[in-house]
């Protein structure tokens, strides 16, 4: 039974740290201290406690300043690895691909803790409205935070739970990708690819018998120097595609004295 007992304690040994120092009388403890020997009063106790707090307040941050611009010199891309596609309320098909929380907690989380960073959420719900706060913090004390509030999620055929759970994992992966300032981007466009694109039919051309019914009102506006006939295209085009036809029609009139 003794040599059991000594084989544990041993093994326990190769664990456990031998010969721990006793910790050292911290910075304030030694401001205190020195204090107290001179006699000062609870007053000056009181402004020596703020005013080292106030430094180490400066210190924090200028701690947190210096680990994020290294993270943010070794910030990785993350990639978008995710696909959506619905139906839009015109008929269309709207499709875009997306990086998840999961990626990017995957590609940021090691080069943050490499610097002593780390992040928590905080979510609250008024109504229908949900705000997630993003906390982004060092460990030297500071932190700063990033905020959005977005309605449930009421798309599709969701639950309850299910809407609040989809805005809140959107606004999780939206804070956090703007408090970081990671940039997202897909596998195969060399970093750019709009978020959403608009797949649905082509629109109809603006209407011929529209055109020839306002044609007279418009030759005179041009011909007067009141409008342009890229103006009037412009106009034409923010309700339905001008033709070319139209395009040449209007172009073809000049203003008086040209």
């Amino acid at each position: 039974m003794p040599a059991k007992k000594k084989t544990e304690l041993m093994e326990s040994a190769d664990v456990l740290p031998v010969d721990k120092p006793a910790p050292a009388l911290s910075e304030v403890g030694q401001i205190m201290q020195s204090a107290i020997a001179q006699n000062a009063s609870i007053d000056t106790l009181e402004r020596v406690m703020r005013l080292y707090e106030q430094s180490q307040t400066i210190v924090a941050r200028q701690q947190f300043n210096e680990a994020f611009a290294r993270f943010q010199q070794e910030m990785p891309v993350v990639k978008k690895s995710k696909n959506a596609a619905f139906n839009t309320k015109s008929g269309g098909r709207m499709e875009y691909s997306y990086a998840s929380i999961d990626d990017v907690v995957a590609a940021i989380q090691p080069v943050l803790h490499r610097y002593g960073l780390s992040y928590w959420f905080e979510q609250q719900q008024n109504g229908p409205n949900i705000t997630i706060t993003c906390n982004l913090g060092h460990v030297s004390g500071h932190s700063i935070c990033n905020t959005a509030t977005g309605p449930m999620d009421n798309t599709g055929n969701k639950s309850a739970l299910q809407q609040i759970g989809s805005t809140v994992t959107y606004l999780k992966r939206q804070t956090l990708v703007g408090i970081l300032g990671v940039a997202c981007t897909d596998d195969d466009t060399d970093g750019y690819v709009p978020d959403m694109q608009e797949t649905a039919q082509p629109q109809a051309h603006y209407s011929n018998e529209d055109f020839q019914r306002l044609l007279p009102e418009w030759r005179a506006s041009i011909e007067s120097g009141q409008q342009s006939a890229d103006r009037i295209i412009r106009k034409i085009n923010s309700k339905a595609p001008a033709t070319p036809q139209q395009v040449q029609q209007l172009k073809a009139i000049q203003p008086r004295g040209h």
